[in-house]
């Protein structure tokens, strides 16, 4: 096999165009490759910018994601991600796929259809296929630090996750208790969410509501990604930078939320003193 300058152009607008492209991707380098001739793909791989080894595993996927597989999740409304799909072609020990034939997930399409769900999503599918990690492997109860655990859970719906807390609880209270605060956490931000849902579009403290959340989102998501990374010299001033923004918007918060509070202390004293009187 061998390759075009088209067909670098075209890997290489795959790859700029992110994560929906993964599967095309994986189809492009089946096309100019195969599955044997490594030098043509590695080659090829530099030549559009991609890291062979993960090139291997789109290829990987793609080859497992049938025409069949691909159409029913592309008819349905229920969104599966390039990861979800990448999960059940990961080949087990023994080199059978994780999901062979892809019988568990177009089972848990069909129960996310029935329930009224728009998506299946990693972890659950992870819970299914056996492939999720341990809760102890995602949180340490002696310190309690449950980011890990909230970027595992966070994205599941309030079913998904009863089902697969209840499944890997052990039988240590700290952990208990660290799962616990995780899940009470995600709650009280999809009962805000819900409210900001519901809320009129012309409501004007929606905007600076939104940007709050935003904002909060951004800052669990930055710990989410970097839980235990160290800081080299390279990174110091762009961390000082940072230090210096949050902290602004910390007090910035902080006022606000302190002015907010005294009206109502305020108001509560005076009911006191009516009652009192």
């Amino acid at each position: 096999m061998a390759y075009t300058d088209g067909d670098v152009r075209e890997g290489r607008r795959l790859m700029d165009e992110g994560r929906e492209n993964r599967l095309a991707l994986g189809d492009k380098l089946l096309a100019v490759a195969g599955l044997n001739n490594d030098s043509v793909f590695e080659e090829f791989c530099g030549l559009i910018g991609l890291a062979p080894a993960t090139g291997r595993e789109y290829r990987h996927t793609a080859r497992l994601a049938t025409a069949a597989i691909r159409q029913l999740i592309a008819e349905g409304a229920v969104h599966v991600s390039y990861s979800t799909l990448r999960e059940g072609a990961r080949p087990r020990p023994g080199g059978l796929p994780a999901d062979e034939g892809w019988a568990k997930l177009r089972a848990l399409l069909k129960e996310a259809r029935e329930a009224g769900r728009d998506r299946v999503t990693l972890a659950y599918y992870q819970q299914v296929l056996g492939t999720a990690p341990a809760l102890k492997e995602l949180v340490d109860p002696g310190c309690g630090d449950s980011t890990k655990l909230m970027a595992y859970l966070g994205g599941l719906s309030g079913g998904e996750r009863e089902k697969i807390v209840c499944s890997l609880l052990a039988e240590d209270a700290g952990l208990r208790t660290s799962v616990r605060r995780t899940i009470d956490a995600q709650r009280r931000r999809e009962r805000d969410r819900e409210e900001l849902d519901g809320a009129e579009p012309s409501a004007k403290w929606m905007p600076l509501a939104r940007a709050l959340v935003a904002l909060g989102d951004q800052a669990g998501g930055f710990v989410g990604r970097y839980p235990s990374a160290r800081l080299v010299e390279q990174q110091l001033p762009a961390a000082r930078e940072a230090l210096v923004k949050l902290e602004l918007a910390t007090a910035w918060i902080t006022m606000r939320l302190d002015t907010a509070a005294k009206p109502a202390r305020g108001g509560r004293r005076a009911a006191k003193v009516a009652v009192a009187v």
